[in-house]
């Protein structure tokens, strides 16, 4: 029987990919929704679905205190530990980052398929792998094993092993141990002996190695506007934000790493990142 599952939506904003995908879980699919939002840099509306304010107050009431700086980005468990602590009687959380587009054909078969895993968690790229990441090099000091990896645009695990999620991103934080949500996943599944899959090979119509990575970014708009695309895509950034982006200079977007968007925009919107990127001369 397929376990009861709840999808948290991670997230800082209400835009157009984050609606999309509460829409699409909720009402296409039919899952249970929960948005996960840090609202530090303004209030969050998620429009009548439900919501989790994640702040250092609502952590420290779960007992996870002296957060690095940088938590909102490098601690993207804490949304499993405030949903599991907010929703306890679920058998399996599934968090879903804000910059996932599912397409809207194929999401109830996404849905139908994470429920029903046969394995503890799963996550891209999630086992060892030949060269450790920056960021799970400290999980030696807990003695594990620091050549683990995954990434973390959509993770599914398990009720227990959320628990162990959480006592371990507690021991890190209190020595001070600089190990981001991926390392503290594949720390967990380490400890717990669970079973785990790459979702890659959980959901091999879906998850496409050239279509879900963390960089280069696609273009959601153009996403959208394809009616026969199946796939899941990581990073999706609509046209809107790619612009403020560059303006901003909060990606460091150059023509090279946003080389899929362009290669994606038509007309007018590729005429306008180039133009916005100083790159008159090449339109």
């Amino acid at each position: 029987m397929p376990a009861r599952t709840l999808f948290v939506i991670r997230t800082n904003a209400f835009d157009l990919n984050s609606r999309l995908l509460g829409q699409r879980l909720a009402e296409v699919a039919g899952a249970t929704v929960v948005y996960v939002a840090d609202e530090r840099k303004g209030i969050v509306d998620t429009a009548g679905y439900a919501k989790i304010v994640t702040s250092e107050g609502a952590l420290a009431g779960l007992g996870i205190r002296d957060l690095p700086a940088d938590w909102g980005w490098f601690c993207g468990d804490m949304c499993y530990y405030l949903a599991a602590d907010r929703y306890p009687d679920f058998e399996q959380y599934a968090l879903v980052e804000s910059d996932v587009y599912i397409p809207e054909r194929s999401v109830k078969s996404f849905v139908e398929q994470l429920r029903a895993k046969d394995v503890d968690a799963t996550a891209f790229g999630l086992g060892p792998l030949e060269k450790t990441k920056p960021y799970s090099k400290d999980l030696k000091k807990l003695d594990l094993d620091h050549r683990w990896g995954c990434i973390f645009p959509i993770t599914c695990v398990t009720k227990d092993l959320v628990h162990v999620m959480h006592a371990l991103r507690i021991r890190a934080l209190k020595r001070d141990l600089r190990i981001n949500d991926e390392g503290i996943l594949c720390g967990a599944v380490q400890l717990a002996k669970a079973s785990y899959k790459p979702l890659e090979q959980l959901i091999p119509d879906l998850i496409d190695p050239d279509t879900f990575d963390t960089n280069p970014p696609h273009l959601l708009d153009a996403l959208y506007a394809d009616p026969e695309e199946a796939r899941i895509f990581h990073p999706a950034v609509s046209f809107e934000k790619v612009i403020d982006r560059i303006y901003s200079s909060e990606k460091n977007y150059t023509r090279h790493r946003l080389r899929r968007v362009l290669k994606e925009a038509e007309g007018m919107q590729r005429t306008a990142i180039l133009r916005t990127l100083g790159l008159d001369g090449e339109i």
